[in-house]
């Protein structure tokens, strides 16, 4: 098993549409890549997976909010009451990821039915559901893949992804860094 290994698994997920198994795939290899590339144990796990995610925001925004790309975005988020926020009542990108959908996957393998995985790119709240594109889950995968802690890493097949109209060969963005990605 490798983080390759994870991501592969979740882009084949994704294309067979079983989303919450891709992004519980995706989260395992953020987890492993934020742990190789930020390498302090004293910080607690949520800690390093949060900000893998920030430092990583636009990547992460660039491909997985189409049209927008941003390197931190906090939003509002009355439908998942018990998500702490500021006082404010907005909550940070990771916060949402990391604390809703990672967690729920992994200890309880769901994601809170107040969370919504739609095709368009919508963030936010709508009709009582939190809504995000299901297109989040490339741009977590392209963190994972442009992580310079990654770059030994390799996929055991070819895996292209058509992202923006534009076909990229993800087999030699491995460990690039933003650069490879334009950003």
């Amino acid at each position: 098993m490798s983080v390759a290994s994870f991501v592969a698994s979740s882009i084949d997920e994704y294309h067979a549409g079983r989303y919450d198994v891709a992004l519980a795939l995706a989260c395992a290899a953020i987890d492993a890549t934020a742990t190789k590339s930020i390498g302090d144990f004293s910080v607690h796990n949520a800690e390093r997976f949060k900000t893998f995610l920030e430092n990583n925001m636009r990547i992460i925004t660039s491909f997985g909010f189409p049209g927008i790309v941003a390197g931190g975005i906090r939003i509002r988020c009355r439908s998942v009451p018990d998500l702490r926020t500021d006082s404010d009542g907005y909550v940070s990108i990771a916060d949402i990821i990391y604390h809703i959908v990672r967690c729920g996957l992994i200890h309880e393998c769901l994601i809170d039915q107040r969370i919504g995985f739609v095709q368009e790119t919508y963030i936010g709240d709508f009709d009582r559901t939190f809504r995000i594109p299901r297109s989040v889950i490339f741009g977590l995968l392209m963190a994972v893949i442009l992580s310079t802690s990654n770059a030994d890493q390799v996929f055991d097949r070819p895996y292209s992804e058509s992202i923006g109209g534009v076909v990229m060969d993800l087999q030699s963005l491995w460990g690039r860094g933003t650069a490879a990605s334009g950003l």
